[in-house]
């Protein structure tokens, strides 16, 4: 079974803050002091580029554009609100009418919606 887009770019947000974090050297030596391993660079790069491979390429590049803006470019919808700027959603939007994975973009700050909880 294939990947949902939406679940993709999820998984895609955390990988590119992890590679973040391992490039501060007091990060890895706190994470290497609880028992993680982060010699595993590659890894990280080359699970990047599986996610990329198997994502919409359209939606990767508007993905990585609202990155180049927001450290997370996805956000949240929790009870119509928009939890990157706390604006409501459109009460017509499907992610408040709707309970499925659905990509959608917030119309005040521009980041990669989806349902909270």
């Amino acid at each position: 079974m294939q990947e949902s887009q939406l679940r993709l770019l999820m998984f895609l947000q955390d990988l590119l803050s992890l590679k973040k974090e391992i490039q501060d050297f007091q990060v890895v030596e706190q994470y290497e002091e609880m028992g993680f391993a982060f010699d595993r660079k590659e890894r990280i790069e080359e699970s990047i580029k599986e996610v990329t491979e198997q994502l919409d390429q359209e939606l990767y590049q508007r993905f990585l554009q609202i990155a180049k803006k927001y450290d997370r470019p996805l956000a949240p919808v929790k009870n119509g609100v928009c939890y990157g700027c706390f604006v409501s959603a459109p009460t017509g939007s499907k992610l408040v009418t709707q309970n499925k994975d659905i990509i959608e973009f917030c119309n005040h700050c521009g980041r990669i919606l989806y349902r909270a909880g």
